[in-house]
């Protein structure tokens, strides 16, 4: 039976292309592009076919009211108050969210505990929507143990990204708590740089930063030692990022009006994206090193919506490795069969994913 999807925010940077992804991978679906902005939505809608707008606002309680047979939705939106997660969760629809930044999930996901929804609630704000993370624990499978995981990403400063990317800059300025040497420790923004070479051949200083990844590659593959780490293509930015954040000068900075978002806004044609996870352990007593390599010639937010889309049919039962109710991460209910449909989506949409390592 064909699905009925919401899309809300369908029409902006990553949720176009996850539209246009799910248009092409199921045909058969009907899409509804939600939001605000009505004729943005109605333009989209008509280009993909057998879609339609959907006027709502997350900004306000029932934001579904009038919407009736959803079979699933996607939030690509920033949700400030949780109204559009309150009303999945109340009325059994099952609900995505990949904009989330660390505080918005830890809410979204002690919301989801509480309302003990009859469907899944997948909150997967994680780098490129979680799908890195799912690569990660393939690389961790069959592991007696993990010592370290860590995942490095190359940033181009060509790329494009939307506005609800706008604070992350200055989250960047703030410590945060990681897995390092068997226990959970403070450490510094910025810090333990090392270098990594990527799948472009390029090698770079990459740089520890804080994503829900940054826990859940950790407690998902039992690692000792986890962490994300982000590099720039060209110049010395982080560097000098560095030095501000000693000055105390970042924050303040990011703070100015339009700072944040002249910083994160790029809606260019974007550049590409790579990402190198790496995994060490044992097995039988012999020590283990795994290798993934991940390149986006289209760059991060066409890496991201595929991520999306992988979502999208996790939580409504559209390809292997579907969710039961309630909250889930990225990780949760992994599966080989999981694995290789994301592989597979990876292939289809011309990112290179290379595994290295026995």
């Amino acid at each position: 039976m064909a699905k009925r999807i919401l899309l809300a925010g369908g029409y902006g940077v990553v949720g176009a292309q996850v539209a246009t992804l799910l248009r092409k991978h199921h045909p058969e679906t009907e899409i509804l592009i939600g939001g605000r902005r009505e004729k943005e939505a109605a333009a989209l809608a008509a280009s993909l076919g057998h879609a339609a707008a959907a006027l709502m606002d997350v900004t306000r309680p029932e934001p579904m009211r009038g919407l009736d047979g959803i079979d699933a939705v996607g939030c690509f939106i920033h949700e400030t108050d949780d109204h559009l997660l309150r009303e999945a969760a109340e009325r059994g629809i099952p609900y995505m969210d990949i904009t989330r930044g660390q505080e918005a999930q830890m809410r979204g996901l002690a919301a989801a505990a509480l309302l003990s929804p009859a469907a899944p609630m997948l909150f997967t704000s994680h780098w490129m929507a979680g799908g890195p993370a799912i690569i990660a624990r393939r690389l961790a499978e069959g592991l007696d143990s993990v010592t370290r995981i860590d995942m490095s990403i190359l940033y181009y400063t060509g790329d494009k990204m939307g506005p609800d990317s706008a604070s992350a800059g200055e989250g960047m300025a703030r410590g945060f708590t990681a897995r390092v040497a068997g226990a959970w420790q403070a450490v510094g923004p910025l810090s333990d740089d090392r270098m990594v070479r990527f799948p472009s051949g390029a090698t770079r200083p990459v740089y520890r930063m804080n994503m829900g990844d940054v826990t859940t590659l950790a407690l998902a593959n039992g690692a000792r030692d986890a962490g994300v780490r982000l590099g720039l293509d060209k110049g010395n930015s982080l560097r000098n990022m560095r030095r501000l954040i000693r000055l105390g000068l970042w924050e303040p900075l990011m703070r100015l009006p339009g700072m944040s978002a002249i910083a994160a806004t790029k809606p260019g044609p974007g550049a590409p994206h790579e990402i190198v996870i790496e995994v060490e352990g044992e097995a039988g007593g012999r020590r283990i090193s795994r290798r993934a390599t991940i390149l986006d010639p289209l760059g991060q937010s066409h890496l991201t919506a595929v991520g999306g889309l992988y979502g999208l049919e996790r939580i409504s039962a559209l390809g292997p490795s579907p969710l039961g109710p309630g909250a889930a991460l990225p990780e949760t209910g992994f599966s080989m069969a999981g694995y290789e449909r994301l592989a597979s989506l990876y292939q289809a949409e011309g990112i290179e994913l290379g595994l290295e390592g026995g």
